[in-house]
């Protein structure tokens, strides 16, 4: 518990949201804890009807999992998380976009909304997933100053793209 908390939560008393992405039957969703707002956050690309209720029960283990991790000693220095209580949070379902049937983008719909500050409130934007909008993620991701690779990465695709521009020189 204090190795998790040390090198994955940071400061808790700086603590405002707590992100978990979840994979259910071959389906991700996410999970947003709004440590201010006392709310709870369900974002879901692909709300089936009778998955709802399975999805619903994955969201309360997950938040009583919660109150006892927070709870646990090495948490003590932050009294404020000792008595904290997930199960009395509102939840709420933001409109979000819903993904075709046949699509299988639910990974990147999560990755997306993680990577976004304010993605509740962009109210009716229609959002598609394309290899646009792969390729924008993974050069996010790999360009956020968190990544300790970020440097290493750049430099092994400049001198790939380098390469290849030599090749393509010298085919013509």
């Amino acid at each position: 518990m204090k190795y998790i908390k040390d090198n994955f939560m940071g400061d808790l008393a700086t603590l405002h949201q707590i992100f978990v992405p979840i994979h259910l039957n071959s389906h991700w969703f996410l999970i947003v804890v709004d440590l201010l707002n006392e709310v709870v956050k369900y974002l879901d690309s692909f709300k089936k009807g009778t998955l709802v209720t399975e999805r619903m029960s994955a969201i309360n283990t997950l938040l009583n999992y919660l109150e006892e991790f927070l709870s646990e000693k090495n948490f003590g220095e932050t009294p404020s998380f000792r008595n904290i209580q997930f199960s009395k949070y509102k939840v709420r379902e933001p409109d979000v976009p819903q993904q075709s049937a046949e699509s299988n983008n639910c990974g990147i719909w999560v990755a997306q909304w993680m990577q976004l500050t304010r993605y509740w409130s962009l109210g009716n934007k229609t959002w598609v997933i394309s290899d646009y909008t792969r390729m924008r993620l993974a050069v996010d991701l790999v360009n956020d100053e968190n990544n300790s690779k970020r440097d290493i990465i750049e430099k092994l695709a400049v001198t790939d793209w380098n390469k290849k521009i030599q090749q393509s020189v010298m085919q013509t």
